[in-house]
């Protein structure tokens, strides 16, 4: 299919030396003075910059107060018939529902002595989706704390209600926060180093974000983009997306979502929405391949050809295919997915050494396993004998059709939505595959309310933001909807951005500070699947 690329230049050249005070420019100074796009104007707003390293600096930027009128309050699902529930600990509650849905409910808790009243949700307008109402939520009570509004929420199962406790201050509405934000920015006229998408010691398998910055030798890092949580849709910490890990493809495209290219060592930055192409090259041709690094017949965030129940891009839906075939790379990082079907493990120099069950035994180090199921399983047994030989070649492609190629140097980091394009909020919901047929809740959940974020943008000059939201936490920082998060990015400088993983999984590191912010998850910084490190000039390779 085809796909848009926009390039963003970013020459990123300077010099990683002695930490020199850090000095604001005009242009900053007056965005400064303005305040960040949250909230009333005059609220209260304070910003703490340090440098890290030369032309690395890390700004605190914390705005607003405990507004009088946020409170905690318990959201009464409406029955939709939606999907079971789902195991990612970010999935947003199912509390939206039609009006005649929400007044029959509503009606049911009055019999029953509640006072409810009926809402309706709205969302502003997107590149795709125009404003209007998301649905209607039941809302009862007031409540001083989270502990006391689920309390409530639990007294409603025995009357057949499930409720769900909810603060109004992540609401889309007017709130005087607070927020608490943290922004990196590198700037490409002083610094030395690089920054790169980075896994760790493995495609799978799962760490925390300071535990890839540590691991790497980092001055800073953020999260990265998404990844599997849930065993059911493939290996844990596997990616959703495109990845390239110096120069080579390691996952391939949800086609249709923009992904962010990190060229020359982070000195050029591209966005751009991918396409990727896997094959089998065979003396006889080309024989094409699903996937790289996941299970065969599992496919996250869907998007591809032939996949169910979306061809196109399904935000935390797994869909599926009965005939497939997937390569696994030496850098999958841990025992092949075991299951039905049929594997070849191929040496170095692309000789076939062994074909045989999916059994799930590792593969010699070095090693490339290929995994089919279904018709792609016999198409396996026939043409790749023991002896024979097999390269696995990929291909990458922009909007214009064109080849992208990746040099030693390059990494990219799928994401999404885009947030900025030139300057220009450029959301698209629809074709991000955020907006779920049949199920309000989850935009409404995902983009509509506030929740943690991390992004990754480019300004005029060049500089690379790297930007972090702290979020659910009331009374300390609401969180982000996706378009106050653009907004504050163009406050900022930013006129090119993507958003990245967030929620639970949203957070920074420094070298300097550790663990910046406060992450959402109540056990602390949660492990994910990659991060975006900044590397001082000594860790380049």
């Amino acid at each position: 299919m085809a796909v848009r690329t926009r390039p963003r230049a970013a020459a990123l050249a300077g010099l990683l030396a002695v930490v020199a005070p850090f000095t604001m420019g005009a242009a900053q100074a007056d965005r400064a003075a303005a305040g960040l796009p949250l909230g009333s104007a005059g609220l209260p707003e304070t910003r703490t910059t340090q440098a890290l390293a030369d032309g690395v600096t890390l700004t605190t930027i914390v705005r607003g107060r405990v507004a009088p009128g946020d409170h905690w309050t318990v959201d009464v699902a409406i029955p939709t018939g939606e999907l079971p529930p789902s195991p990612d600990p970010d999935a947003p509650a199912s509390v939206l529902g039609t009006r005649a849905g929400a007044t029959a409910v509503a009606a049911r808790l009055a019999k029953a002595g509640y006072r409810p009243s009926v809402v309706e949700e709205k969302n502003p307008a997107y590149r795709d989706l125009p404003a209007g109402s998301q649905g209607f939520t039941v809302r009862i009570g007031s409540f001083g704390d989270q502990e006391a509004a689920n309390a409530a929420a639990r007294q409603l199962k025995p009357l057949g209600f499930k409720g769900v406790g909810m603060f109004t201050g992540g609401e889309r509405t007017q709130t005087d926060g607070p927020w608490v934000l943290h922004e990196l920015v590198i700037d490409p006229r002083r610094f030395e180093g690089r920054i790169e998408e980075s896994h760790g010691a493995g495609q799978t398998g799962r760490r925390t974000t300071s535990q890839l910055a540590l691991s790497g030798g980092a001055l800073a890092a953020v999260n990265g983009g998404y990844f599997v949580i849930d065993p059911a849709a493939g290996t844990p910490g596997q990616s959703i997306g495109t990845v390239v890990e110096h120069g080579k493809l390691l996952h391939e495209a949800t086609n249709g979502r923009i992904s962010a290219i990190l060229r020359d060592g982070g000195r050029r930055v591209e966005f751009a929405e991918l396409t990727t192409a896997v094959g089998l090259r065979l003396p006889s041709g080309v024989h094409p391949v699903a996937g790289l690094n996941r299970t065969p017949g599992l496919i996250p965030n869907c998007g591809q050809p032939g996949d169910r129940p979306s061809t196109a891009p399904l935000m935390d839906v797994t869909c599926t295919k009965a005939d497939e075939m997937v390569v696994l790379t030496p850098e999958y990082g841990s025992a092949p997915p075991a299951g039905p079907g049929t594997q070849a493990v191929v040496g170095p120099a692309g000789a076939v050494v062994s074909v045989g069950p999916r059994d799930g035994r590792p593969v010699p180090a070095g090693d490339t396993g290929v995994q089919a199921i279904g018709t792609e399983a016999a198409w396996l047994t026939d043409s790749l004998p023991v002896g024979g030989h097999v390269t696995v070649q990929t291909s990458v492609t922009d909007s214009r059709g064109q080849r992208v190629r990746f040099g030693p140097d390059d990494s990219a980091v799928g994401g999404g939505p885009e947030l900025l394009s030139r300057g220009v909020p450029d959301i698209r919901p629809v074709a991000d595959g955020l907006v779920h047929p049949g199920d309000p809740s989850y935009f409404y959940g995902w983009g509509v309310r506030r929740n943690p974020r991390t992004a990754i943008g480019t300004d005029r000059n060049g500089r690379i933001i790297l930007l972090q939201a702290d979020g659910r936490r009331p009374g300390y920082s609401q969180g982000l909807s996706l378009d106050e998060e653009a907004k504050v990015l163009r406050a900022l400088g930013a006129v090119d951005a993507m958003n990245l993983d967030g929620g639970g999984s949203s957070a920074m590191y420094t070298a300097r500070t550790g663990l910046v912010g406060r992450p959402s998850d109540p056990g602390g910084e949660r492990a994910v699947g990659s991060a975006v490190l900044v590397l001082p000039a000594a860790a380049r390779r």
